[in-house]
């Protein structure tokens, strides 16, 4: 039986966008009966160091995606040499990319690296301008590194590779990140889902707009906690929902948003809610409800917010920048990225209905997987 090797920042139970990427891939390797090993951050000491299901060994190292830089060498060597039968070595920008091209050196194993996004420039609107070109330095070294392939989850992040980083064509291919239809489904809301989470942010006689997801610089939060009391002055029966996912600066974004809202009257500060983390299921119940989801985004390479609230047929405002003309559809209002009077403008567009009705598409699971097992099954 062949053997697959995962190396990743994080994995289950660590569940953000890219975790859930490698949970359907690897699941779907176990389906194609390749025993599987993913060695990933001990991140929780709860957690098992080592554990095994079937096919499956999960081994936990230290405790950050940064500590493995002291450690690895000796403690993954001896995996690659209990395991002969490893045909592939498969990782994930950024930081455990390093050990995963060194390995397959060492030991003459195929790498293949998972590419979700590419800064390049952005880094310097990104990270202060005195760790700026530390950042762009080690974005460069990464692709400076030996990779057999290079599997893009977006032909904006293929194209940039080419561009930016000169990676040969003939070791790029694209498969685009799925989306879990079955479960981000509307039909699959109950009733008493939607009562309850109608109920919970007061949904009803109110235009409701919601954020989720992390609040990293990229994703354009500050822009909209800026333009917060400007679209509270606009359009007086709005409503704004954040559910932020707790991450490096939720809290900073949670005090500046809490210091905007000091300063309005009390009515207005009764029309932003704002919540932490909110169980799948809920979040699906309340995306299904609210009238819009808006993701200001300054970058993207792929990214499950957009998909999975349009997957619900829940209109979107989002930025026309990177990859996201190339996988958003159905209803959606673009506005110009970091600008705050576009926004606000995008905003009122939504409530008399003015959307860019663009084609359908659809991104399955499976067929990413089948381009990726295409590449596996060369060995």
């Amino acid at each position: 039986m062949a053997t697959l090797l995962y190396i990743l920042d994080y994995y289950l139970p660590h569940k953000w966008g890219v975790e859930t990427v490698f949970e359907q891939i690897i699941n779907r390797s176990l389906k194609e009966w390749y025993k599987v090993i993913v060695l990933t951050s001990w991140y929780d000491k709860k957690l098992k160091k080592e554990e095994s299901d079937g096919n499956l060994t999960i081994i936990r190292a230290w405790w950050s995606r940064k500590s493995f830089v002291w450690h690895w060498f000796f403690e993954w060597r001896k995996i690659l040499k209990a395991n002969p039968d490893i045909v592939w070595i498969h990782t994930s920008t950024y930081w455990w990319a390093i050990p995963a091209s060194l390995l397959g050196i060492l030991y003459h194993k195929k790498v293949l690296l998972t590419v979700h996004e590419i800064f390049w420039k952005l880094w310097n609107r990104y990270k202060p301008l005195y760790s700026t070109w530390i950042y762009r330095l080690f974005e460069w070294f990464i692709f400076q590194l030996h990779f057999d392939f290079y599997h893009c989850v977006s032909s904006y992040t293929l194209n940039s590779l080419r561009v930016y980083y000169w990676i040969p064509d003939k070791k790029l291919f694209l498969a685009h990140n799925g989306v879990d239809y079955d479960f981000w489904d509307k039909k699959k809301v109950t009733k008493d889902e939607s009562k309850i989470i109608k109920e919970r942010f007061w949904l009803d006689n109110k235009w409701n707009l919601l954020y989720f997801g992390h609040t990293g610089i990229s994703k354009g939060i500050d822009l909209l906690v800026d333009a917060t009391p400007n679209l509270l002055e606009q359009e007086k029966d709005l409503q704004l929902i954040f559910n932020f996912i707790p991450a490096k600066r939720d809290n900073y974004i949670k005090e500046k948003l809490q210091k905007i809202l000091h300063n309005l009257p009390v009515k207005e500060r009764w029309r932003v809610k704002i919540w932490n983390w909110l169980s799948k299921n809920e979040l699906r119940a309340l995306v299904a409800n609210v009238d819009w989801v808006i993701a200001p985004s300054l970058s993207e390479g792929f990214w499950s917010v957009h998909t999975e609230t349009l997957a619900l047929w829940t209109p979107l405002i989002t930025t026309y920048i990177a990859s996201l003309p190339e996988v958003v559809w159905w209803s959606v209002i673009f506005f110009a990225p970091d600008n705050k009077e576009d926004l606000c403008k995008a905003v009122h567009k939504l409530k008399i209905w003015d959307y860019k009705k663009m084609e359908e598409k659809h991104f399955s699971w499976d067929e990413q997987y089948e381009k990726l097992s295409e590449w596996y099954k060369t060995l």
